[in-house]
């Protein structure tokens, strides 16, 4: 907000406009749903029962290729009770104008991630169900869901967190202009998808990320933590 101030007030001249990010979850090119099983690449089927991630440093990417940083933090919760198409996930204020593209993170600054929680508001509260136990700092990224073997559901999970697996997404092009992110007086959306297939994309060392495996079973930490951060900066594209 500060820096839309100093914008609207040393330019004198664009208006403030709405800017809305809206984001889609699909597997693949179809819409998540909740429950219903899907299949990876390894030939495991499984479905999902929790998505849960921070969004954090959000900024258009403007013409000569500086950012206009938006404030805030949110965290994003997707179960059998949330929809996951057209989303809206981020909500500011921005000079009207045409962008070339947007960029943000998953997780949160380090500046935050070592805070103590219990003396945080939402969405950094213990509440918020983000807070390793075992571990300093907060879990950026969460999914949870259930896959069978030997014809018997089994849970698994990726929790991602730690400074170092902050996943930051450069989704622009000002050499080349083929992104323009228009944002009218009016108002404007700018679309992401998130491609929850590219999570189980690759596992370790060229293997299958293999949920029958117990390595990619609970992923909290260890070497297929690296597999899973590589996949999931993938994950996210605009529409």
């Amino acid at each position: 907000m500060k820096q839309l101030m100093t914008f609207l007030l040393l330019g004198g001249m664009a208006q403030a406009a709405t800017l809305n990010i809206q984001l889609s979850v699909n597997v693949g090119k179809t819409p998540l749903e909740f429950g219903q099983t899907q299949q990876n690449v390894a030939g495991n089927t499984y479905s999902l029962d929790l998505l849960k991630f921070y969004l954090s440093e959000v900024a258009l990417v403007q013409a000569d290729g500086s950012e206009l940083p938006l404030d805030g933090v949110r965290l994003l919760e997707f179960n059998k009770d949330t929809g996951t198409q057209n989303i809206e996930i981020f909500k500011s204020d921005v000079p009207a104008g045409t962008y070339k593209g947007v960029r943000f993170s998953v997780g949160i600054p380090r500046s935050l991630n070592h805070t103590d929680p219990t003396a945080q508001n939402d969405p950094l509260g213990v509440d918020s169900g983000m807070v390793w136990a075992w571990n300093p700092g907060y879990v950026f990224f969460k999914i949870e869901g259930k896959f069978l073997k030997g014809g018997a559901q089994q849970v698994f999970s990726l929790h991602l967190g730690t400074d170092p697996y902050k996943l930051q997404y450069n989704l622009a092009d000002v050499q080349l202009q083929k992104i323009q992110l228009k944002v009218p007086e009016s108002g404007g959306v700018v679309k992401l998808k998130l491609d929850i297939s590219q999570i189980f994309k690759a596992g370790l060392n060229g293997e299958q990320y293999d949920l029958s495996q117990a390595r990619y079973q609970q992923v909290h930490g260890g070497p297929v933590f690296g597999a899973a951060y590589l996949n999931l900066l993938g994950a996210f594209s605009l529409e």
